[in-house]
C-alpha cells in the first residue's frame, strides 16, 4: 500500500491538469492511467482543437497551447508554414502533443505518473473515499490518497465508488430543453427539424469514432489496409450517395482538417450518412466490462478501416473519386506503436454523474433579461464551444438522407459560458471530484465534453484537492471565494469579457466579480467611470463574504477636511442637500476611495498603506478597474489570511 496525498485516475487531459493543479500547489501527487497511452484525445488525433478562441481559456490549456506554438516557432522558424498553420497553438499534430504533454508533466518533481494501471476496486468508509485498488504489470496495488481526482472518459472510478450517474437522453422537459431528446435536425445552416422530432428520453448514447492522422505526402505515407471481417454491405448506402451527388469526394465523407505538416485531424463528416461514426452500436460501451469495451473498440477501429478500403477500392464508386481517395494514407510518423492508427477510442460520452449542480442546456445559453449566459456564483472555468451532438441512430427515412437522429448543431444559440464548481462535486462520495465526467445532462454534456474545458476542469479539480487537504475539509466543503482566487493566481479564465485583454490589470478582479452578477453583459467598461451605485452595490455584496462583514460603507461625503484644519465658518444648512448633491456628481472619486481603503484596511485588521488614489483631487473620478482591483484586492487578502 503507497500513500499519496491526491490520486488521479486516467491520464486524459482532464486527468493531467488535475495533476499539473495538485502537484503546482506543493502536493504528492499520482495519476494512474489504464492504458499504455497518455493524454487521451488530445495526443490521439484530435488536433484542431475544440474551442472557438485562444481568449476563452487560460491556466493550463493556454499554456499548452503556447508551448505548442513556440514548439513550432523554435523548429520552423517564426515565418513558417508550421507556424501558421499551429493558429496560435490550438491545431498540432499528435506527436507534438504528446511531447509537450510529456514536457509539462515531467517538470513536476512531485507528479508520479503509472501507465497500465487498471482500476480493480475502491475502499469507502461511510461515504469517504479512502483508497483504491489497481492492476498493474507489478500485481495489484492500492493506493491511499487524501483526495481522488475521476479523470477517465467513462467515470469509472466514480461509478465503483457509488457515485449515482445518469446515462443517454432526457426529455425535453426534464430540465426544460428546447433541444433535448429524440430530434431530427439538418446540420447545414439551415438547421431544418423535420418530422418526428418528438423530444422523447432515451437511454441512447452518441456515437463514438477515431480521429484519423491523414496525409498525402508519399515521403510519409502509409497506405491503408482492408480489415478482418471486412462487409462490404455496411457501406453500399455510401455507392448510392456518390451517384446522387450527395457525396462527392472523400473531403464529403471524411471531415478532414488540416494540421502542421500536412496532416489532419479526420473526423466524421455532419453531412455524409455514413462517415466513421458508428451510431447504435456503442450504447453497451458506458456501463461495459472491459471485455465488452474491447470488443467495441476492435469493432469501431475495423469498420472505419473497412470505409477507408471501400472508398478507395469498391468498383460501384467512379474511378475518380477512387483515385483521389487512395491519394490519402495515415501518416507514417504518428502512432508508430498501434500500426499508424490512433490508440484512443473518441468516448465522447458515457456515464454522467449526478452532482450538486447539472449543467443544461440552458446553461450555455442567453439568459432570459441578460446580455450573456447565466451567472454562475462558483465558476471554475469558462467554456466556449457550441452545444453539439453526434448521432444516435443510423440512416432511417425520417432523417430524409440529410439527418441522422440525434446529430445536431446550436452554433447560433451557444454563448461563452461559466463552469459552476458543482458539475465536478459528486453526491453521495465524500474525497472525490470528477472533471471529466461531469454532472450534466446530455445537451448541456454537448459542450463541456471538449478537451480544453476538460483540461481547465480538471486543474480546478486539482487546486480544489490542496485546498481541501489545506483545510482539512471535503471537497465540497471548500469555501467557494478561496478556491475562486487561487484559479485566478493560476491564471484560470472564471468569467469571459469580450472588452478585457488578457494583459488589463483589473482582468482578474472582473472575472472574480463577474460571477457575482455584476457584469449582465460580455462587455465589463473597466475603462468607464465607476458610478457610485455600483461601488455601494458591490461593498454591500462584499461584506457578506467570510472574513469581509466589517468592510464599511462608502464615506457619506467627499468633502472631508484633514484633521487640523479649521472646518469653520460654514453654514451647512445652506449648501446643497445630499440628495441632490449626489444626483450632480454620480461618479466615484479617487480621493473618496482612498479615504474608504484607509478605514477599510483598519477594519478587515489589514496593514495600513499609502494609496496613490489619495493624490488625485476631490472631482477626479476613478475607473471601474480601479475600484474592482482595489475592492478584490482587499477581498483576495482577507480570503488568503
Amino acid at each position: 500500500m503507497e500513500s499519496y496525498e491526491v490520486v488521479i485516475y486516467g491520464a486524459t487531459p482532464g486527468g493531467i491538469g488535475a495533476a499539473l493543479g495538485a502537484a503546482r500547489q506543493g502536493r504528492r501527487t499520482l495519476l494512474l492511467e489504464p492504458t499504455d497511452h497518455l493524454g487521451g484525445m488530445l495526443t490521439s488525433g484530435l488536433g484542431r482543437t475544440d474551442i472557438l478562441s485562444l481568449e476563452a481559456s487560460g491556466a493550463v490549456f493556454r499554456e499548452f497551447a503556447g508551448r505548442v506554438h513556440a514548439y513550432y516557432r523554435d523548429r520552423y522558424g517564426e515565418e513558417s508554414a508550421q507556424v501558421q498553420d499551429c493558429n496560435s497553438g490550438l491545431f498540432f499534430e499528435p506527436s507534438v502533443a504528446q511531447h509537450i504533454l510529456q514536457e509539462m508533466t515531467r517538470k513536476e518533481t512531485l507528479l508520479h505518473i503509472q501507465l497500465c494501471a487498471e482500476l480493480k476496486g475502491v475502499r469507502v468508509e461511510g461515504t469517504q473515499l479512502l483508497a483504491i485498488r489497481v492492476q498493474t504489470h507489478a500485481g495489484e496495488q492500492e493506493f491511499v490518497g487524501k483526495v481522488f481526482v475521476d479523470g477517465t472518459y467513462e467515470g469509472d472510478l466514480a461509478a465503483m465508488a457509488g457515485v449515482p450517474y445518469r446515462l443517454g437522453r432526457e426529455s425535453r422537459e426534464e430540465w426544460n430543453e428546447e433541444y433535448a431528446g429524440r430530434l431530427y435536425m439538418n446540420f447545414d445552416e439551415s438547421k431544418e427539424v423535420y418530422p418526428g422530432s418528438t423530444g422523447e428520453g432515451d437511454d441512447r448514447i452518441q456515437a463514438y469514432n477515431y480521429r484519423l492522422c491523414l496525409t498525402r505526402n508519399r515521403d510519409n505515407f502509409i497506405a491503408c489496409t482492408r480489415p478482418p471481417g471486412y462487409n462490404r454491405d455496411e457501406y453500399a448506402l455510401l455507392a448510392n450517395d456518390v451517384t446522387e451527388q450527395r457525396v462527392k469526394s472523400i473531403g464529403d465523407v471524411l471531415n478532414m482538417l488540416a494540421v502542421p505538416n500536412g496532416k489532419t485531424d479526420s473526423n466524421n463528416h455532419h453531412y455524409c450518412m455514413c462517415s466513421t461514426d458508428l451510431p447504435e452500436e456503442n450504447t453497451a460501451y458506458a456501463d461495459g466490462d472491459r471485455r465488452t469495451r474491447e470488443l467495441f473498440a476492435k469493432r469501431q477501429k475495423e469498420y472505419i478501416q473497412g470505409l477507408l478500403w471501400f472508398i478507395q477500392h469498391d468498383e460501384e464508386l467512379p474511378e475518380d473519386f477512387r483515385k483521389e481517395a487512395l491519394s490519402w494514407g495515415y501518416a507514417a510518423d504518428e502512432f508508430t506503436a498501434y500500426d499508424y492508427f490512433p490508440p484512443q477510442l473518441y468516448v465522447r460520452e458515457a456515464r454522467r454523474i449526478q452532482g450538486e449542480y447539472t449543467f443544461t442546456e440552458n446553461d450555455a445559453r442567453l439568459a432570459p433579461g441578460l446580455a450573456r449566459a447565466p451567472i454562475q456564483f462558483d465558476s471554475i472555468a469558462i467554456g466556449d464551444y457550441p452545444i453539439d451532438s453526434h448521432a444516435v441512430k443510423k440512416r432511417e427515412p425520417e432523417g430524409q438522407n440529410k439527418a441522422l437522429e440525434g446529430f445536431l448543431g446550436l452554433n447560433w444559440l451557444s454563448e461563452i459560458y461559466q463552469i459552476p464548481y458543482g458539475v465536478i462535486v459528486p453526491q453521495a462520495i465524500d474525497g472525490l471530484l470528477v472533471p471529466v465526467a461531469v454532472s450534466a445532462s446530455h445537451m448541456g454534456f454537448g459542450t463541456l465534453r471538449m478537451e480544453p474545458c476538460w483540461m481547465q476542469l480538471g486543474l480546478a479539480a486539482g487546486i480544489a484537492a490542496d485546498l481541501a487537504i489545506t483545510r482539512n475539509t471535503d471537497v465540497r466543503l471548500v469555501p467557494v471565494d478561496a478556491l475562486q482566487i487561487s484559479l485566478l493566481d493560476r491564471e484560470q479564465r472564471i468569467t469571459y469579457f469580450e472588452d478585457v485583454a488578457w494583459d488589463h490589470p483589473a482582468r482578474q478582479a472582473a472575472e472574480y466579480l463577474g460571477t457575482k452578477g455584476f457584469f449582465t453583459a460580455y462587455a465589463a467598461g473597466l475603462d468607464d467611470p465607476m458610478p457610485l451605485s455600483e461601488a455601494s452595490r458591490l461593498i454591500a455584496w462584499a461584506r457578506s463574504l467570510p472574513g469581509c462583514r466589517s468592510l464599511p460603507v462608502l464615506p457619506a461625503t467627499d468633502n472631508l477636511i484633514p484633521v487640523g484644519t479649521d472646518m469653520g465658518p460654514r453654514l451647512p444648512l445652506e449648501e446643497a442637500g445630499p440628495r441632490e448633491y449626489w444626483h450632480e456628481r454620480p461618479l466615484l472619486t479617487g480621493a473618496m476611495t482612498a479615504n474608504w481603503i484607509q478605514v477599510a484596511l483598519r477594519g478587515l485588521g489589514l496593514s495600513a498603506r499609502e494609496d496613490p488614489l489619495i493624490e488625485l483631487s476631490r472631482e477626479s473620478s476613478i475607473t471601474r478597474g480601479t475600484f474592482v482591483s482595489k475592492l478584490y484586492e482587499l477581498i483576495r487578502e482577507v480570503q488568503q489570511m
